[in-house]
């Protein structure tokens, strides 16, 4: 039988003290409900069983493991026929790694019986030494089935995509950004990993570039163009950002130039506007902001390419660079980037996707 994990307040402060992206992640997500299986062997067991199967296929075969072996001990797994466990759906592997398992208990190879008084090496010394038992494996078996508190795993996939959204890195981290993160968060790591789980588990990592983006101090409000939800962000009088999103991420909370941009978005998309009259805060390098300000002169229905664009603000060679330049304006539509193609005539790129590109230059 399974019981809830309980993580204190104390763990829930020291981790929002640590690092102001964990409590933002901590304020969003709110309570983790995760369970643990109090008797180790039971844990073991089904951790063997699991491998390598999807949650409905190890689910099936753990009630019928159960119906073979109601009392679920070293002992009766030692006695029981091969053939009972692969009737039940396991393979010989499988079977061979649960007689390991049980054989090694037996033996005392792994002290079930004073696990609690092993360190966390140790207990993972004890049973990465059984054939059918990875480092992974025994790392959960610290966090749901003893409740350790500090623990968490480089060897799995979600942690490691989890602290990549976490820190913003372009690809999974490294054991050096693996070993930063874990020492921050010491000693309660454990529930450090539960938050982090949750990141691809509820798909934060395709909602929000990074934890950055968790929360804002920025005015925010949605709009429902033709080409999708819109996200505009203000602060100050001035528009920041316009950004395509799938959900709505932020409250809403209007203010006067973010409702002067609905209004003109209206205006826009029922052909009524041709360009934009909005306070701007446009944040990027000079050579990024000469290339916005031509955009912002492409007259409506026209395209200009990227060399022309170049051209203009007087380095011909800077085509490359102005298509860099594009991608990085956070105000489209509104700066319309659309509007530059390739010099074939070729539409080109659009980091919203060439599907609304087409569709703003018909």
């Amino acid at each position: 039988m399974k019981k809830k994990i309980k993580i204190s307040q104390a763990e829930i402060d020291y981790l929002k003290a640590k690092d102001r992206r964990m409590s933002d992640l901590i304020g969003y997500l709110g309570e983790i409900n995760r369970y643990y299986t109090p008797d180790p062997f039971t844990s073991l067991t089904q951790s063997i069983v699991y491998q390598q199967l999807s949650g409905s296929a190890a689910d099936s075969i753990w009630k019928k493991v159960n119906k073979i072996l109601p009392k679920l001990t070293p002992e009766a797994v030692a006695a029981v026929p091969e053939s009972k466990l692969k009737e039940a759906g396991l393979s010989e592997r499988k079977v061979n790694y649960l007689n390991n398992l049980a054989e090694a208990v037996l033996e005392n190879n792994v002290q079930l019986a004073k696990i609690e008084e092993l360190s966390d090496e140790e207990i993972i010394e004890q049973l990465t030494a059984v054939k059918g038992i990875g480092r992974w494996t025994a790392e959960m078996f610290l966090i749901f089935s003893l409740v350790r508190r500090n623990v968490i795993s480089y060897y799995d996939l979600g942690i490691r995509k989890g602290i990549q959204w976490f820190y913003g890195l372009k690809s999974e981290p490294s054991e050096k950004d693996f070993k930063k993160f874990k020492r921050k968060f010491s000693p309660y790591n454990t529930a450090a990993s539960f938050y982090i789980w949750e990141v691809t588990a509820q798909n934060l990592d395709q909602t929000f570039k990074n934890a950055e983006e968790l929360s804002t101090a920025n005015k925010v409000v949605y709009y429902d163009s033709p080409i999708g939800l819109i996200e505009l962000q203000a602060s100050q009088g001035e528009l920041l950002s316009l950004q395509f999103q799938k959900v709505k991420r932020y409250q809403e909370e209007e203010t006067a130039v973010l409702s002067a941009s609905k209004t003109q978005l209206d205006e826009y998309f029922e052909g009524k506007r041709k360009e934009f009259k909005l306070p701007l805060r446009i944040e990027g390098t000079d050579f990024q902001k000469s290339v916005w300000k031509q955009l912002r002169e492409i007259p409506y229905g026209a395209t200009f390419s990227y060399k022309e664009i170049a051209e203009t603000i007087g380095n011909d060679k800077a085509y490359r660079a102005v298509g860099n330049a594009n991608n990085k304006n956070s105000i489209p539509v509104i700066i319309p980037c659309h509007r530059v193609t390739a010099s074939s005539g070729e539409i080109g790129g659009y980091g919203a996707g060439i599907w609304r590109k087409k569709w703003l230059l018909k």
